[in-house]
């Protein structure tokens, strides 16, 4: 259990006010935060962060308080178990996929960064760096670098909103199967609705500072995700055929495979 209490004054969109937040989320739900611009949805991540400091509040988290301004407790960010992945997703431009995701793995824990790269379809750029990647696929390293530390809440500040509609779809999917295996507490920033219907299991919406609305949500499925294939091949070695999209690295021995072509489509199964 995630318990949220937090006051503080606060300069919207609309002129200034106070941001007053009292809420308590489920160990393991997804929550999306949303409402109009300037409304105080990034500045609550940044205080759950400790990267912002409330006038009055308390954050305690598993039963662990992180945060209680009457006691004078305040644990910087370092030492709350959290992962942010922000909008930017602030890549180091000279380390690859691997060298970022395991920098950020405690003791450098190798199998668990091989791991994640499967899990988010990264395999195959895991040795190329930030330039070379598209905006779905740094998104993707950002969200596995976050994980890698295994924290009790993530935070996740708009990761769809630069993204094309088929690099949010992937991205999407990639987020609810880490959030089926894991269960990881999660609070995600959209204005996406379809964040909503597909993720969500709880939707609150903050409106200058204040929650405005607070109701459980009814999960739809994610549709199938169909995408070219850039390049095939064939191992010997292993008897199977490879084959690569934008997003994802296939094999199968099923020899049909062979009558493949870049170029055409190929159904993306992310299932765990």
């Amino acid at each position: 259990m995630i318990e949220i209490d937090l006051t503080m004054p606060r300069l919207f969109t609309e002129g200034p006010g106070e941001l007053k937040v009292r809420i308590a989320l489920e160990s393991g739900s997804l929550t999306v935060l949303t409402g109009p611009s300037g409304a105080g949805k990034t500045t609550l991540l940044r205080l759950l962060a400790g990267l912002e400091i409330p006038h009055n509040g308390r954050i305690a988290v598993d039963g662990r308080v992180w945060l209680d301004t009457q006691q004078r407790v305040n644990l910087p960010p370092q030492k709350r178990s959290i992962g942010y992945v922000f909008q930017d997703t602030a890549l180091f431009p000279n380390m690859t996929v691997q060298e970022a995701i395991l920098f950020a793995a405690p003791n450098g824990d190798q199998d668990f960064v091989n791991q994640l790269i499967d899990i988010t379809g990264l395999r195959a750029f895991m040795n190329q760096k930030p330039a070379l990647l598209s905006g779905g696929q740094r998104q993707r390293v950002a969200l596995a670098r976050a994980l890698v530390r295994r924290p009790h809440v993530l935070l996740l500040d708009e990761p769809f909103a630069a993204l094309d509609s088929q690099s949010s779809q992937t991205l999407r999917q990639v987020l609810l199967e880490l959030h089926k295996l894991w269960k990881t507490t999660t609070l995600l920033v959209s204005h996406h609705t379809q964040d909503t219907r597909v993720l969500a299991n709880r939707l609150i919406q903050i409106v200058q500072g204040q929650v405005e609305r607070d109701e459980q949500c009814l999960n739809d499925e994610l549709p199938p995700i169909v995408e070219p294939i850039t390049h095939i091949l064939y191992q010997e070695e292993h008897r199977q055929w490879i084959i690569q999209t934008a997003t994802s690295q296939l094999r199968s021995t099923n020899p049909a495979w062979g009558q493949r072509r870049a170029g055409d489509l190929i159904l993306v199964n992310r299932s765990i």
